[in-house]
C-alpha cells in the first residue's frame, strides 16, 4: 500500500470527487448515504494516515480557521490597511486556541470580479474549520460557497443583495455622510470626493453617503466634483490632479480611504495648495497611513478591533450550527490637521 495517502487517493477509490471527500469530512451530513459509506471504506481499506482530516470524522475540530484573500497577495503586505484588518481577527482567535491560516485567491483576469466554479473544489479541501474572507471577494462568491459547505463569514457588504452570506463591515454609507456633516460644519461648499470605483460596495456606500450629506446640508450634487479612481496611489494621484485642473473653487475634499487622502495631499502640496486652510482634506479608515503626511489625516474610523471581535464570534456561532444576522459596526470622526 502507498505510504502518505492522500484525499485524491481516497477519491479515487471511493468513486467521487476530491470536494466530495473534503465535503464527508467537514460536514459528512452534506453527502449522500451511498457516496460516505464507499469513502469511509477507502479510508480504512488504504490505512489512510490520520492527519486533522480524518480526525474529523469523529467529530474532532482542526481548531484553524482559513483567512481566505481574494487579492493580488502583494496588496496584503503593501498596504497598512490589511494589517489593520488582520491582527484583531488573529489576536481573537489565538486567545480562544485557534491557529489562522491564510489563504490568498487573485484573479487570473482583472476583466471582472469572477472565480470559475471550480475554485469551491480547491476551497474545499483545506483542512479548517471555517473560513473568514477578506480582500476583494468575487461577485459570484455566495454561489461558490454555497457548494463549500464549511462554515464562513465575510468583512464587507456584499455588492449585490445576499440571502446566504453572513458578514461584517462598518456603515460606509453613514461614515460617507458624517465626512461631509464636518466639513459642512467647516464653512465648505464646494466639496470634492475621490472615490476609490465603483465595484467594490465600501467605496460605493462611502459615495452615496457623500451624495446624501450634501443633499442633508442642502447643496445640490455636481458630477464635476468627483473623479473615481480605481483604489490605488497612482491612480488617485492623477485623478486628484485632474479634478484639481478642472475644479479651481475647491475647498474641501473627501477621499474615500486613507491611502487615497495621502495622494490628495502629495498633489495638493505640489500645486502649491494649503492643506488644512485652502482646501480641508478627509479620509477614511484611520490607518497608520494617517500620520504618515504633514498635516496628519482627519478621517472616519474604522472600529477595527470589534470588527474583528464580531466577525470571530459569528464564525463560531455559525461553526456550531447557529443562524447569524450580518452586522454593520458605526464609524467615528479623528479630527487631525488636515480639515
Amino acid at each position: 500500500m502507498k505510504e502518505n495517502v492522500t484525499l485524491e487517493d481516497v477519491a479515487k477509490r471511493a468513486k467521487v470527487s476530491r470536494a466530495t471527500v473534503s465535503r464527508a469530512v467537514n460536514s459528512p451530513e452534506s453527502v449522500s448515504p451511498e457516496a460516505l459509506k464507499r469513502i469511509n471504506k477507502a479510508i480504512k481499506d488504504m490505512n489512510y494516515i490520520p492527519n486533522r482530516h480524518a480526525r474529523a470524522l469523529t467529530g474532532v475540530r482542526t481548531q484553524t480557521i482559513g483567512l481566505i484573500f481574494f487579492h493580488d497577495i502583494n496588496t496584503l503586505f503593501e498596504s497598512a490597511f490589511w494589517g489593520h484588518v488582520i491582527n484583531p481577527i488573529y489576536e481573537k482567535l489565538s486567545a480562544l486556541g485557534y491557529d489562522l491560516q491564510l489563504i490568498a485567491h487573485a484573479r487570473k483576469s482583472t476583466a471582472d470580479n469572477e472565480y470559475s466554479e471550480d475554485i469551491a473544489e480547491k476551497i474545499s479541501g483545506y483542512n479548517v474549520d471555517g473560513f473568514i474572507v477578506v480582500g476583494q471577494a468575487p461577485k459570484n462568491l455566495e454561489s461558490i460557497f454555497s457548494q463549500v459547505r464549511i462554515p464562513m463569514i465575510a468583512f464587507g457588504a456584499p455588492l449585490s443583495p445576499t440571502t446566504t452570506i453572513s458578514w461584517v463591515d462598518t456603515d460606509n454609507k453613514v461614515g460617507g455622510r458624517m465626512a461631509i456633516d464636518y466639513l459642512v460644519s467647516k464653512k465648505r461648499k464646494r466639496i470634492g470626493m475621490i472615490t476609490g470605483g465603483l465595484d467594490e460596495s465600501w467605496s460605493v456606500s462611502r459615495f452615496e453617503g457623500y451624495k446624501k450629506g450634501l443633499v442633508k446640508a442642502g447643496i445640490e450634487y455636481d458630477p464635476s466634483l468627483v473623479e473615481h479612481s480605481s483604489n490605488t496611489y497612482v491612480s488617485s494621484l492623477a485623478m486628484t490632479e485632474r479634478l484639481m485642473h478642472r475644479r479651481h473653487d475647491i475647498d474641501a475634499i473627501f477621499a474615500a480611504n486613507d491611502e487615497i487622502a495621502f495622494a490628495v495631499i502629495q498633489t495638493l502640496k505640489e500645486l502649491n495648495y494649503s492643506v488644512g486652510s485652502d482646501i480641508l482634506v478627509i479620509g477614511f479608515d484611520n490607518t497608520s497611513r494617517g500620520l504618515q503626511t504633514f498635516p496628519n489625516i482627519t478621517t472616519v474610523g474604522q472600529d477595527f478591533e470589534k470588527i474583528g471581535e464580531s466577525l470571530v464570534a459569528g464564525l463560531l456561532k455559525k461553526m456550531k450550527g447557529e443562524k447569524i444576522s450580518s452586522k454593520k459596526i458605526g464609524p467615528k470622526l479623528v479630527i487631525r490637521g488636515s480639515a
